[in-house]
Formats: structure tokens, C-alpha cells, sequence
């Protein structure tokens, strides 16, 4: 992780009274350079969290400056149970992204966060949450356009109470995605890489865009980083990797990928979805027909990935079945993300519905997936790919590729 020192600690409750036991290690020597025993009302955390850090300086004995001591001083709340909700938010959070993809877990989260901000207006980093989660909704195939709707109305209110949030202004990528701004996300994406080099959810939307450009190389390299700085994003990368290994044909490498990310989490619905997707690519659509199966009867909510099915019920021949998957809500969520649409173009280019097929095509390159390589590689399209549309369609991708580059790079 880069760093020289860490802090442990532990914990123990009783009553309305908490005591914690913390240390504070030099990962080169491990040695102990602090630790202490901290007695608090079990109802002020923000306090407990002050006297570390002050304890910490005063142990080390060292010299802020002004800037550092105002940081030190400064709360996004004072308020001690809007701060719980917030933290157990986050902890609903964590769980939905890193493990279960569950509605109810994101639901939860919404829940903390908007009674964190009923008890405290002010908190900014729980309005930015509060994006986050129904950004996550889309990005995770089951939310729509009206998910963004609110989650620009969350950011809005936290980037006016502090305009350096980042993880309102990552999420703000998705949000320009969407309204078809491709430029913007990129010149935001290169800011924030200068802004904050070393957090791991910079490096995700950067990979991410490099993904949706057809970039795998810096997208891989960017994952890399990204899993380098915070091994806890292990599932997140893995299963993005493994799309771009899918994309490239290196579809055992994929396999592994998962394998790795499954290590950790292995009911994890992206991991199991992708698995399935690459499994379809290897010519195996009876097992990824099953796999998406159980996927969506344990998500039935995930509809974005209802087209993954439908291409895997076509290639057994499962006409009828194939054009159930493709339902309007499929069709909501595809109008709002950028991966649903191709993957809904996909399906109806394997019924032969060409004109579906062109118009999702299209949907997709305006809303920021302007992945070439794939496009043109991509089996399924190989019957189409001599129809004017399509090199229309791909003419306009490289339009835009020179008009970016004409205006300056900002590559992230």
C-alpha cells in the first residue's frame, strides 16, 4: 500500500461507555511508535476520533501547521448520531458492493443517509453518499435514468457544502456519461487523477472509461493500481478485468481472473454474471443459460443482465425464450447506462432484428461506450458488420476520437 505507518486498534463497549485500545505500527520496523487506552461516552464517536488523532500528534510530538490544524478541527458533522447513520450507511454500502448486490442492502444504506442528513442539513459527505448509492443502482444493472435524477439532486446539495468531495465528483463520471458528455467525463477523470493519485476509486473510473474507449491496456494497468492501493477492491477488479480479458479473447485468463475474485466472495452476482458471459463466449451456452438463472432468481432486480441471457438462450436456439429476456425494464435501464444498451443491441443481433439491433448500437455509442476493438471483433456482429449502419456508426466513433484530440487530450 505505500505507506509507513498503520493504525490498529480495539474495542470494547459497555454500557454507554467505550474504550479503545490503539497503536499506531512503522510497517518498515514494526515497531510501536503510540498507542494509549481511550475512555468515552460510547455516544460520541466524533470525540473518540479527535482524541486519537490529537493524541497521536501529541505522542509523536509533532508540529501542524494551520492548514493541518483546521483539517484536524473539522468535522463533517457534530452531530453524533447523524454520524452513526452515516457510518452505518457505509457499512450497508460496503456490503451491497463487495458482497451481496442486494436491494435490500442498498436500500438500507439509502435509508442511513437520508436520516443522516434530516438530523444534520449540512452533512456533506452523507448527501454524497446518498448519490453514490443510487449511482451504484445503475452502474450495478438495476437502476434507471430516475436513479440519476436523484442521485445529481444528492451531489448537488453536498459539492455546494464542500465542492472538493471526491466521491461526489467520481460519481459525477457516470453522471456525464449519461447526458452524453464524453468529453467532460474525461477532462474530470484527469483532473481528479491529478487531484488524488493515490485513491483507488480514481483509478476505477479511470480504467472504467479507458474500458468504455476500447483502451484495455491502460485499463488493465489502471485496475492494477487500483488493487495495489486498496486490496479490499480484489471483486471489483476482478470481474472488470475479466470483461476485458473476454473482450480480447483470452477467455481462461478471464476464468482465472474470477476464480480470484470468487476466492473472496464467490455467490458474488457480477462475478457469477460475468463467469457466465465468458462461459457463453467459450461456447458453452447451456451452462451460462443456468448460471444467469440463478443469478436473477437470487437478484431478480439485476434486469441489465437479461440480455446475456437472451444471447445464450438464441445460440441454443431458444428463439422464444430469447425475446422474453428483452423486456421494457430491460429497455429503461438500458436508456441510462452504457454496457446495458450494447448488450441489448447484442441480443436482438442474434434474432436477426437488425433495425433493434442499430438503434441500441447507436444508443450506446451516445451514451459514452465507444469500444471499437469490441465492436469489430465481436462474433456476433460479424453478419452485420458490412451494413452501412454499422460503418456509419463506427465512423462516428473515430469522428469523435479527432474532434477529443483536436481539443486537447485530457486523457485520464
Amino acid at each position: 500500500l505505500s505507506v509507513n505507518a498503520v493504525l490498529s486498534a480495539g474495542f470494547l463497549r459497555a454500557g454507554e461507555r467505550i474504550r479503545v485500545t490503539a497503536q499506531l505500527l512503522d510497517m518498515v520496523s514494526g515497531e510501536i511508535l503510540w498507542s494509549d487506552r481511550i475512555d468515552s461516552d460510547a455516544q460520541d464517536i466524533i470525540t473518540v476520533q479527535d482524541t486519537i488523532a490529537q493524541r497521536i500528534v501529541d505522542g509523536l510530538r509533532l508540529e501542524l501547521g494551520t492548514e493541518e490544524k483546521v483539517d484536524m478541527a473539522a468535522h463533517a458533522t457534530t452531530n453524533a448520531e447523524a454520524y452513526e447513520e452515516y457510518l452505518r450507511g457505509r457499512d450497508r454500502m460496503g456490503r451491497y458492493i463487495y458482497h451481496t448486490l442486494a436491494n435490500e442492502d442498498v436500500e438500507a444504506a439509502i435509508a442511513h443517509f437520508k436520516r443522516a442528513v434530516e438530523i444534520d442539513p449540512k452533512f456533506a459527505l452523507a448527501y454524497c453518499a446518498l448519490g453514490g448509492c443510487y449511482a451504484n443502482r445503475v452502474i450495478k444493472c438495476m437502476g434507471d435514468a430516475d436513479d440519476y435524477v436523484y442521485a445529481q439532486e444528492a451531489f448537488d446539495k453536498g459539492l455546494a457544502l464542500d465542492p472538493k468531495n471526491l466521491e461526489a465528483r467520481m460519481h459525477m463520471v457516470f453522471l456525464h456519461l449519461t447526458r452524453g458528455e464524453k468529453r467532460q467525463a474525461r477532462v474530470l477523470v484527469a483532473k481528479l487523477r491529478r487531484d488524488a493519485p493515490n485513491d483507488s476509486g480514481v483509478h476505477f473510473v479511470s480504467a472504467y472509461l479507458y474500458r468504455l474507449d476500447g483502451e484495455y491496456d491502460r485499463a488493465l494497468r489502471s485496475y492494477d493500481r487500483m488493487l495495489r492501493l486498496n486490496p479490499a477492491e480484489r471483486i471489483v477488479v476482478s470481474y472488470n478485468r475479466a470483461r476485458i480479458f473476454m473482450y480480447q479473447g483470452r477467455h481462461q485468463d478471464a476464468m482465472l481472473e474470477l476464480d480470484q475474485g470468487a476466492a473472496i466472495e464467490p455467490d458474488h452476482p457480477l462475478l457469477r454474471t460475468f463467469r457466465a458471459t465468458t462461459l457463453f463466449r467459450s461456447g458453452q451456452p447451456e451452462a451460462a443459460v443456468k448460471l444467469l438463472r440463478e443469478v436473477l432468481e437470487s437478484h431478480p432486480e439485476m434486469d441489465g443482465i437479461r440480455p446475456h441471457l437472451s444471447m445464450a438462450l438464441s445460440a441454443m436456439g431458444r428463439h422464444e425464450e430469447a425475446l422474453a429476456q428483452l423486456t421494457e425494464r430491460v429497455k429503461e435501464i438500458a436508456e441510462a447506462d452504457h454496457d446495458v444498451p450494447y448488450w441489448l443491441a447484442s441480443a436482438y443481433a442474434m434474432e436477426g432484428l437488425d433495425e433493434e439491433a442499430f438503434d441500441w448500437l447507436e444508443r450506446a455509442i451516445s451514451l459514452g461506450n465507444v469500444n471499437k476493438p469490441w465492436f469489430e471483433s465481436n462474433p456476433i456482429w460479424e453478419p452485420l458488420r458490412s451494413d452501412p449502419r454499422f460503418q456509419e456508426l463506427m465512423q462516428r466513433i473515430d469522428q469523435g476520437r479527432e474532434r477529443s484530440s483536436s481539443a486537447g487530450s485530457n486523457r485520464p
